[in-house]
Order: structure tokens, then C-alpha cells, then sequence
């Protein structure tokens, strides 16, 4: 190098100028971070592909062995009278590294020069003519991007900038392209921020902009070729051309040293994946989400349960509003114990099999009350069950009900209880909220629990009906509202146990230990219960057939805490249970088991 004027470091006017040339040993200065040691070189391809401002070098950065552009005047020799003051400056450990890498370079540079050969692709050194060639094959948006970035960065596009910090802290970024430990550089600083802001560029990112010109070139061969006027011999003549000319881009690529790098990355990623544990990659293979078959309701099975229970029918007409999962499956047992049952459902396509059974099917939930004694309700929600009273067509559109009975099974919360049971009494009506509390294939047995609350003539009438489909029944007193509470209170314990059995199954999973066997261990301890017992074999085997749906879990815990929040009454677990539901929800599970919560927890 020869020397002209004198240079600060810092930037400013200088006094002092040296020209530089590759192999020339330096100090660079990135604005904001202490000197560091470098030497000049040719830019690899990746980097000529960037834009950069005039009288800029491109650096290799000793202990990172990372690339950047830097001005020339943040550049100083790295032999002078201020090489002992400058390898003061700072103590951290990557400087220490980067000292330490210099020095053995001093004394033996075939290791450097080889990495640095080729990484600029020696020894086929790309040229500014080459660069010109990319940078015709951008377009014009791509290039004012680049320039606009490269003028927010103080004239330094760095290829991948890590930072040494003041102090002992280091804020580091691993260079995928780098064969050496991912010891940071100095980062790249905004004018705009006004504070230290790396700019890093991937070798990937890079790599792929650098020949994003020679594919666009290639792609224009291609097309004239397609769109040769020639006649029919030049158009399969053209395909022939095209076909050679795509297969020798791909040579030409591969070729490179940046295609040679994508080669190695991929396999170094392949070999990093192989020596990962197999529960690691387990982690990784997601079941694919399917959606539950739907139910078909079977008329023409019989529970061994309900056929031994000696069941005297009422005399009275009952009416059932909603044939969902729940609905069906008690009206198919009213049927078959000899009730008379008139129904309706949104979807009247259900109503076909229970027609054919011996049901009447009306047109509204109005037609329904008209034609019943008791009407029975059991829809999804709250707003459901009150949209069948107070809605369109709904039970109060007939202004006298004549001291019917409503009977509310649909899991709601308390206050919507109450304002059903209300409508109903000023409309000369009695009402009784009973909530059921089990499973599908409980229902289908004749094993649910009912919880009952209101009138008590009208529990008393429902005998022979709740004696078919349940194997225990409550009155929990004439206030309206306490049955409802009790409920969600048995769903609370529901819900915070399958996340709990959930992720201990999912932690011996971790451990590859049969989740079986802990069924079984559990199975022999005070701790065994029938429902965990069942959904952990559930889990076990990923089967998440709905006995009850995973959404109408998650909608009791709303319920849950929505009433707790209106008693002040903390609930962190109930709360963060909810949140688990919640996200498996999202995870596509909604209408699956309340099980699949196991999927969550595994994943």
C-alpha cells in the first residue's frame, strides 16, 4: 500500500490516504464499535450482487472470517504507531479471538487464504463486470430497494455482520457460511436509528439475489425460443436449445461456489437432523388433522343396560328441541322405552330416522310446545337456548303456555337460566333446569347424572323420562340457577384433570415410556378413576371420536369463569386449562374428544 494523506479513524476529513489492495492487512472501523482487524480482498459473488457506495473495500474480518463492504476512510493499516494503542481499545473475548487470528496468520496465511479463496471463488476471481451483469438483470424495483438500504446503512452493506459490544457483552449472529466459530464482527449502523442496528445478510438470502439475475436472463432465452416465428421445426428445435441451455444453468450453478455452499449447507442441516434423538423428531411429525366421521345414530341397537330396567312410559306427550349429539341419543332411548315424542331440529335432515321410529316431527319449536306436555331442550349454548324461547318461532311466541312444562338440559350458565325461567313463568309456565352431566356412550346406556332445579312437580313428572336415561338424578332445590352452578363445577374438575393427565402422558412419551403401562400403573393406585382411565386410553391410542366435544369443554370453562369473575373469585388454573383448550381448539381439534387436549400437550 502507498501512502498519500493521513486517515481518522473515526471518519471525518482526513489528511492522510493510502491506496489498498488484497492482501493488505487493516484496521476497519464500523461506526459505533471499536476497530477490528481485517484484511482487504476481492468481494465474493454474494457480496458483489449488493450495493454499495464508491471508495468502499470489501474486508475479511479475522476470528468471525466474515465479509463487508467498509469505506475507505474507516480503514487504517494494521502495521503503525497506532496498532498498540488500537489493540487496547478493547478486551472482550472476540476481540481477543480476532488478535489471536491474525497473528497466526502473520505466521502461517495458507489457511486463511485458502478459506478466503474460496469463498471469492478463486481461482476464478469474480469481476466488477460481473457484477454489472447481476445488477442489469434486477429490476428496477429490486434496485431502488438495495440502494435505499444501502443508504440507510452509512455506506456499509455488511455479508453477515455480528457485533462485539462495548464491554464483555456480545450480541452474536452465526454465519451459516462461515467454517469457523460464530465469533461476532462489527455491526452495521443506521443514520436513521441514530443507534447501533446490525444489517446481516443471510449466505442463503445472498446467494440467491447474486443469480437471480442470470436466471432472469436465462428465462428471456427461453421464452424468444418458445416464441420463435420459424414454423414448427424451429419451435421443437427452440425446445431442444432450451432444454440444453436449463440443464447447463444448472451445471453452471452447481459449479459455483455459491451453489457448492447450498450443497454442503443442505447436507451439514441432513447430518444435524440425523443425530438429533428420535422424540426429537417425533416433535416434528405433527398427526395430520382430520375431521371426526360423522355420528350415524343406530335406531335399531339397544343398550343391555336400559333393557334391564323395568321403565313404565308417562302417558304424557314430550317434546324435544335440538337432536345433536346428546339430543339424539336421548330421544332414540325415549322412543324405544315406548314415550311419545314429538321433535324438531334446525337441521331437518336429523329428524328422518326418529320419524321412521315412531316420532312426530314438527315444522318450529312453536309447533312443538303446542303439540306437548313437556318440552325438553338441548342445543350446544346459551345463546341457542335462549334463541328457542325468546327468538323467532320460538316457545314464547305463544303468549299463554297453559301450565306446560319446559325442561332446560342444555348447558348454560346460571343468569341464563334464570332469564328462561322467567320468560316461561310470566307466559303461565313452569320450568325446571336439568342439566346433564356424562358422556355420549353415557347417554346411550342410560347412565347419565342429572342435576335438577325448580319446579318440583314438574321433576316429579319426568320420572319415567330421566329413569330411562340416567342411573342417578338430583333435586338440588327450587332455586333456579344452583343446578346449573354444580355442573360447571363437575366440568371445572373435568377439564383441569385432562390437562393434567394430558402432559404427564406427554412427558412419558418424551421418555418413551409405554403410555399403557401407565395406564395400567394408575389403574392400580388410590388415584384411578373411571374417566381417566378411559381417556388416557384415548390418548394412548389417538382415538378422539367425540364422546364429548372438545369446543363444549372449552365453552363450560368460559362459562366457569365468566361466573367466577362476577364473584371476584380467582381461578389461575381453571384459567390457564381454558387457554390449553382453547389452542388445541385452534390447532384444528374443536370438534374432536375433549382427549385430543393430548395433542396439544404432546406437541
Amino acid at each position: 500500500m502507498s501512502k498519500n494523506k493521513k486517515l481518522s479513524l473515526s471518519g471525518g476529513d482526513t489528511t492522510e490516504k493510502f491506496i489498498y489492495k488484497p492482501k493488505d492487512l487493516i484496521w476497519a472501523k464500523m461506526k459505533g464499535f471499536t476497530p477490528w482487524p481485517g484484511m482487504i480482498v476481492d468481494p465474493p459473488l454474494d457480496l458483489l450482487s449488493q450495493q454499495r457506495r464508491a471508495n468502499t473495500k470489501c474486508v475479511f474480518f479475522f476470528g468471525s472470517r466474515n465479509f463487508a463492504w467498509i469505506e475507505e476512510n474507516n480503514i487504517k493499516p494494521f502495521e503503525g504507531p497506532w496498532k498498540e494503542e488500537l489493540a487496547k481499545v478493547s478486551k472482550p473475548a472476540a476481540f481477543r479471538h480476532a488478535m489471536t487470528d491474525i497473528e497466526k496468520y502473520i505466521d502461517d496465511p495458507a489457511e486463511v487464504d485458502e478459506q478466503v479463496n474460496k469463498s471469492c471463488g478463486a481461482p476464478n476471481h469474480a469481476t466488477e463486470a460481473d457484477f454489472d451483469k447481476i445488477r442489469d438483470g434486477l429490476d428496477s424495483e429490486e434496485i431502488a430497494g438495495e440502494e435505499a438500504t444501502a443508504d440507510g446503512n452509512n455506506g456499509v452493506v455488511a455479508h453477515v455482520v455480528g457485533s462485539p459490544d462495548e464491554g464483555d457483552g456480545l450480541d452474536v449472529e452465526i454465519n451459516a457460511d462461515s467454517s469457523a466459530s460464530p465469533v461476532p464482527t462489527p455491526a452495521v449502523t443506521t443514520k436513521a436509528a441514530g443507534k447501533r442496528t446490525p444489517k446481516a445478510k443471510s449466505v442463503a438470502a445472498t446467494s440467491v439475489k447474486s443469480t437471480k439475475g442470470l436466471a432472469k436472463a436465462a428465462q428471456k432465452r427461453r421464452t424468444s425460443a418458445q416464441h420463435s416465428p420459424s414454423g414448427p421445426s424451429n419451435a421443437k428445435r427452440g425446445k431442444r436449445e432450451v432444454s440444453r441451455e436449463a440443464l447447463q444453468d444448472a451445471d453452471e450453478a452447481s459449479s459455483t461456489p455459491t451453489g457448492r455452499r447450498r450443497v454442503e449447507t443442505d447436507a451439514l442441516l441432513a447430518s444435524i437432523a440425523a443425530k438429533r434423538a428420535p422424540n426429537a423428531i417425533a416433535l416434528l411429525d405433527r398427526p395430520v388433522v382430520t375431521r371426526p366421521e360423522a355420528q350415524v345414530i343406530d335406531m335399531t341397537s339397544r343398550s343391555n343396560t336400559l333393557a334391564d330396567r323395568e321403565i313404565v312410559p308417562s302417558e304424557q306427550t314430550f317434546g324435544f328441541l335440538g337432536l345433536g349429539m346428546m339430543g339424539s341419543t336421548i330421544v332414540k332411548d325415549l322412543i324405544y322405552t315406548g314415550h311419545k315424542v314429538v321433535v324438531w331440529n334446525r337441521t331437518i335432515d336429523k329428524c328422518q330416522p326418529f320419524a321412521e321410529a315412531g316420532a312426530e316431527v314438527k315444522d318450529t319449536p312453536m309447533d312443538v310446545v303446542e303439540a306437548a306436555d313437556i318440552i325438553f331442550c338441548c342445543v350446544s349454548d346459551p345463546k341457542g337456548a335462549k334463541d328457542l324461547v325468546f327468538g323467532n318461532c320460538g316457545v314464547l311466541q305463544l303468549k299463554d303456555l297453559n301450565n306446560k312444562a319446559y325442561v332446560e338440559m342444555s348447558t348454560i350458565d346460571p343468569d341464563t337460566s334464570l332469564d328462561i325461567g322467567e320468560g316461561i313463568k310470566q307466559c303461565n309456565g313452569r320450568y325446571l333446569e336439568a342439566q346433564i352431566h356424562g358422556s355420549r356412550q353415557e347417554a346411550a346406556d342410560g347412565m347419565l347424572i342429572i342435576l335438577a332445579g325448580g319446579d318440583r312437580s314438574v321433576f316429579e313428572e319426568c320420572h319415567s323420562c330421566f329413569k330411562t336415561i340416567a342411573k342417578n338424578t338430583f333435586f338440588l332445590g327450587t332455586d333456579i340457577g344452583n343446578a346449573c352452578k354444580v355442573n360447571l363445577i363437575l366440568q371445572t374438575i373435568l377439564g383441569v384433570s385432562l390437562v393434567g393427565l394430558a402432559e404427564a402422558l406427554a412427558l412419558a412419551d418424551r421418555f418413551s415410556i409405554s403410555l399403557n403401562d401407565i395406564i395400567d400403573i394408575l389403574d392400580l393406585t388410590s388415584m384411578k378413576s373411571t374417566m381417566l382411565l378411559a381417556k388416557g386410553k384415548e390418548m394412548a391410542k389417538g382415538d378422539f371420536n367425540p364422546q364429548q366435544p372438545l369446543s363444549h369443554m372449552q365453552r363450560d370453562l368460559r362459562l366457569v369463569l365468566n361466573m367466577a369473575e362476577n364473584l371476584d373469585q380467582s381461578m389461575p388454573v381453571t384459567s390457564i386449562t381454558n387457554e390449553v383448550f382453547k389452542h388445541t381448539k385452534r390447532l384444528g381439534y374443536s370438534e374432536h374428544d375433549s382427549s385430543a387436549v393430548f395433542v396439544r400437550s404432546r406437541f
